[in-house]
């Protein structure tokens, strides 16, 4: 993993990238929203969303490790949009950070879920892991 030489230097910046069911999780999530809310109120939850995922480009290992048992190294970050009791669990790995990667260091969203939902099993984290 690389890491800054000094404290002088600046935080490594990852791009992100969105598995296809991350992006489905989000228009899903944004449709109910909608359908039971507002359409505004989805929008806002939208953009909240996002904000907090552009916050993983800087420092992402701040967030704890995902509950479940996953094979790799597996993330969380939780995002409540103001005035919600509601939050959502957004789960993300890494890749590109070995000192031998040509690849950039990136974060890589894989699943939004709604905080109170029952922990995933093995194989639905197994199935999650694959699409990376």
């Amino acid at each position: 993993m690389r890491h800054p030489e000094s404290k002088d230097e600046q935080p490594l910046n990852y791009a992100l990238r969105f598995t296809e069911r991350a992006r489905r999780d989000i228009d899903a999530e944004t449709v109910y929203i909608a359908e039971t809310s507002s359409p505004e109120i989805a929008i806002v939850w939208r953009e909240g969303l996002y904000d907090t995922v552009a916050s993983l480009a800087i420092l992402p290992r701040r967030c704890p490790l995902a509950r479940e048992q996953f094979r790799c190294e597996v993330r969380q970050i939780l995002y409540r949009r103001p005035g919600s009791r509601f939050a959502h669990r957004i789960l993300f790995t890494f890749s590109g950070e070995e000192a031998v990667s040509s690849d950039a260091p990136t974060v890589i969203l894989l699943h939004v879920r709604h905080s109170a939902s029952r922990p995933l099993t093995k194989l639905q984290a197994r199935a999650i892991e694959s699409q990376t």
